[in-house]
């Protein structure tokens, strides 16, 4: 560095109060990796596995650090589980991953209690302006992941209530 010149800063924050999209994506820390034809009307006996996670999306106005803060301390627990805040999956190697969440106008609980909370504070120096939850399902093993990812939407989503996405 310079002489006189003051050191670079640890974090950059381009604007603390913006308009911005968060993602959380929480996994238990202690739920091993299950069979997967648990998910299945039909067992495939492929040796399959899975494991779920949920990912929040939500857009905020205002206090970037206050709305982490509090959706962290709703969203999460920090002894049995585990968050990443990027928007890529949390784990790696999978041979696909089913992403589905609730149709717009369909009942989501959770959804609600989570709104219900928020709704219920003051001064939070943020807005919650949308909330998107997505079930994340890792499948590992081997096959024809085409075919098989086809197989596990139809059974795990249910077209009625559910959009989906397969990756």
């Amino acid at each position: 560095m310079g002489a006189g010149l003051p050191p670079a800063p640890i974090f950059h924050f381009t604007t603390l109060l913006s308009d911005m999209t968060l993602h959380f994506e929480v996994i238990s820390r202690f739920q091993a990796a299950a069979n997967a034809d648990a998910l299945l009307y039909t067992p495939l006996n492929a040796g399959l596995t899975f494991r779920r996670s949920r990912v929040y999306t939500v857009e905020i106005t205002g206090d970037g650090q206050k709305a982490r803060e509090y959706l962290l301390s709703v969203l999460v627990d920090p002894i049995s589980q585990e968050c990443t805040e990027q928007n890529a999956p949390i784990l790696e190697g999978a041979l696909f991953t089913i992403d589905y969440g609730m149709k717009a106008g369909a009942l989501d609980l959770e959804k609600e209690a989570i709104l219900q909370n928020y709704r219920g504070r003051r001064n939070m120096g943020f807005t919650m302006d949308g909330l998107k939850i997505t079930q994340r399902v890792y499948v590992f093993g081997q096959g024809d992941k085409e075919t098989l990812a086809a197989r596990f939407a139809k059974d795990v989503c249910n077209p009625a209530i559910h959009n989906w996405t397969i990756a």
